[in-house]
């Protein structure tokens, strides 16, 4: 469905605007526009390349410890994933499979996906990044406002 669903000042602005059609709607939007995925070795990254010609814009990367992953140049390499995505206004929010804090700072391959744009959630676990997310979108204006809470949050 390509149909925007609601558009205004605000999502709920008014009592009526919480029309159970109508949040349904907005959290299916979400849902197509999302995919969370946990990186282990040996995992093509050509294959979620291929989810943003779908139409996902937003990933939740579950990294190992702290927040690292492979940015060698390979076919297991997230580099070229991350170079695409940013190209075509994805998000990459990272949490750790472990659930320790993501920190982008200790790991020379976490700071070349913090270069190519991937968002530490810092203490957030995949489950909860995902829930701020679907929480977000029934209440933001605009994807850029969607961002801004996820990155916000991760910095907490």
């Amino acid at each position: 469905m390509d149909e925007m669903v609601y558009s205004g000042l605000g999502l709920l602005t008014d009592i009526k605007d919480t029309d159970r059609y109508v949040m349904s709607q907005i959290l299916c939007e979400a849902a197509d526009r999302m995919h969370i995925c946990r990186i282990y070795p040996g995992m093509r990254a050509n294959h979620l390349s291929a989810l943003i010609d779908k139409g996902v814009l937003y990933f939740f990367l579950e990294l190992y410890e702290k927040g690292t992953g492979n940015m060698k140049e390979g076919p297991y390499s997230l580099k070229p994933l991350l170079i695409q995505g940013h190209k075509r206004n994805c998000r990459f929010f990272c949490t750790s499979q472990q659930e320790a804090v993501v920190d982008f700072s200790g790991y020379s391959t976490s700071r070349r996906m913090w270069r190519e744009g991937a968002v530490p959630m810092g203490s957030l676990t995949t489950e909860s990044a995902v829930a701020l997310y679907f929480a977000a979108s029934l209440v933001c204006d605009s994807l850029e406002e969607l961002d801004e809470i996820l990155e916000n949050a991760g910095q907490r």
